[in-house]
């Protein structure tokens, strides 16, 4: 029998085989009529879908190497950095940028826009009410002094105005922005006179001026401030870099001007992050010293629970709220470009696809979109460029 031939009954013995099967199917559903099968099974519920994990990819790069630099979220969706350091060359000490650019989610582009009457790093960098921007404080290019000095940027314009001086210059200090548009910068290290702060101050944008508060209970340098949703402030751990750390807390009500204890945290920690959850909670992570523990801070009733543990210890790595809720932590020292996600709904972390780039020192922010870009920080080779896009 030739080859074609063979391939024909072939053909024929499957149609055949394939006919059969569909008239007993057939048979055995007339004869079920109306009656239930014993071996029939209720039809199994559609799955649930998981949250996506999401992944990294490449946009444009800032103009500028960047880390120690600032990111400021501007009310039409687009973002700004200003500052920080860059690379190094041929042995000379890296530059400290004086230069703002503004980052375009349509574009997937940043821009220059007006540059800050100084260069400045680990500088606090807030949008005001109207869209304006406050730079403040920060270090020289010396990296020994901290600056006095604050500046406005105009959206209208694209310049920088000076305006009201820091009252205590001051570096290794956390700021948080109050829900009134005023800004507050507490603790740090006063670099002229060599010692650590427990004073804070607020910046009113209407006075353009920086005027005391009340201090906090313990010198802080380090640590983080975080706005709660009821408008307190909220600040974590805090000491020196080699230790010994802090595992207290505290919260600003900016309506008394008062501070009060919120309990101790279950480790000590700097260079940790502290992110504000949909629910009014508070997500810390990490710090100094090799820390792969989270907890959550609760201000109903200022009480910490655990809330797991990363799969790579993380410091100076980055955390954002995603828009469904659940938790963003990228990069850190020595853990290269991994990335892993958190969800409060069962304090559960998922692994999530590396970044593009190994980074810390870097800053992530979300965009209107629920994308978040993350910019600069320090890689294999010094000072970033390259930014990069999560996408849930």
């Amino acid at each position: 029998m030739g080859q074609s031939a063979r391939r024909a009954l072939s053909a024929t013995r499957i149609a055949t085989i394939t006919a059969l099967a569909l008239a007993a199917a057939a048979f055995a559903a007339c004869s079920a009529g109306t009656e239930t099968s014993p071996a029939a099974q209720p039809e199994a519920p559609e799955p649930t879908e998981a949250p996506s994990v999401g992944g990294f990819v490449a946009t444009g790069p800032m103009g500028n190497d960047r880390q120690y630099h600032a990111l400021a979220a501007l009310p039409d969706g687009t973002v700004m950095t200003a500052g920080g350091r860059g690379k190094g060359v041929g042995g000379h000490r890296a530059l400290v940028h004086a230069s703002a650019e503004i980052y375009d989610p349509a574009t997937g582009e940043w821009s220059f826009t007006g540059d800050l009457a100084e260069g400045r790093r680990k500088h606090l960098l807030a949008t005001l009410p109207g869209g304006s921007v406050l730079a403040a404080g920060g270090t020289d290019l010396s990296g020994f002094e901290a600056m006095r000095t604050a500046e406005v940027w105009d959206p209208g314009t694209g310049k920088w105005s000076p305006t009201g001086s820091i009252i205590t210059a001051r570096e290794k200090a956390a700021w948080a922005s109050l829900a009134d548009g005023r800004v507050i910068l507490t603790g740090g290290v006063d670099t002229k006179k060599l010692r650590r702060l427990d004073t804070v101050e607020i910046y009113d944008p209407a006075a353009g001026e920086w005027r005391e508060a009340a201090p906090m209970g313990e010198v802080r340098t380090l640590h983080a401030a975080t706005t709660l949703a009821d408008g307190r402030v909220l600040v974590t751990g805090g000491g020196k870099l080699d230790g010994p750390h802090l595992d207290s807390a505290e919260i600003y009500d900016p309506a008394a001007d008062a501070w009060s204890g919120a309990g101790n945290m279950t480790e000590a920690r700097v260079l940790h992050t502290a992110t504000l959850l949909a629910d009014g909670r508070v997500l810390v992570v990490g710090g100094t010293g090799k820390k792969t523990s989270a907890e959550i801070f609760d201000p109903a009733d200022s009480s910490w629970t655990g809330a797991g543990a990363t799969s790579q210890p993380r410091a100076e790595h980055a955390a954002v709220l995603l828009s469904d809720g659940r938790v963003l932590v990228t990069g850190g020292l020595g853990v290269g470009a991994s990335a892993e996600i958190f969800d409060p709904a069962d304090s559960s972390w998922t692994t999530a696809p590396d970044m593009e780039r190994a980074r810390y020192r870097h800053l992530a922010v979300l965009l209107p979109d629920g994308r978040v870009l993350i910019a600069g920080g320090n890689g294999q080779d010094e000072a970033l460029a390259e930014s990069e896009l999560f996408v849930p």
